[in-house]
């Protein structure tokens, strides 16, 4: 028997969708924002910016897709985070949503990048901010892309 794989992009697209019926604002960034704006690479999560104010609503929307709050708070110093999952049969996928509590991380929604994919649009937080939430971790591949993000904008300036 072929266990069914969850599939990043379709996931993307419903949660996306019904945010954009529900009137939620948001921005794609992390590892699928990077491979839309940049180049495609490896990813096993969903990263997605959000106001906080939204959180009880998308934890209640995501609900109706199998997501369950199963994680504590992730509080830093600079962005507070919070995790759903989707469990299946021998795999899980996390979406991971960032709160914009700064001006500068909430103008990475409202300057947010329309991109298409698949027959399904949505938003990219614009390359200096995804710069700026990279910047705050610094593992070796946010290092990989924040220089693939500083090229992008540097072919975008000539």
């Amino acid at each position: 028997m072929c266990e069914k794989k969850f599939d990043l992009l379709d996931e993307l697209r419903d949660i996306t969708g019904a945010f954009e019926k529900e009137g939620i604002d948001y921005a794609l960034v992390g590892g699928l924002a990077y491979s839309a704006l940049v180049r495609s690479r490896a990813t096993e999560d969903i990263d997605l910016l959000i106001d906080p104010q939204d959180w009880e609503k998308v934890k209640e929307i995501l609900k109706g897709f199998g997501y369950e709050d199963l994680s504590e708070p992730m509080d830093f110093e600079s962005i507070r985070m919070r995790r759903l999952v989707k469990l299946g049969e021998g795999e899980s996928l996390m979406v991971d949503f960032l709160f914009a509590d700064t001006d500068d991380f909430k103008a990475g929604i409202k300057q947010a990048i329309r991109v298409g994919r698949q027959n399904h649009s949505y938003n990219v937080a614009p390359p200096e901010v995804l710069i700026r939430l990279k910047e705050q971790r610094m593992s070796d591949i946010d290092k990989m892309d924040i220089d693939g993000l500083r090229r992008l904008l540097e072919d975008q300036e000539s």
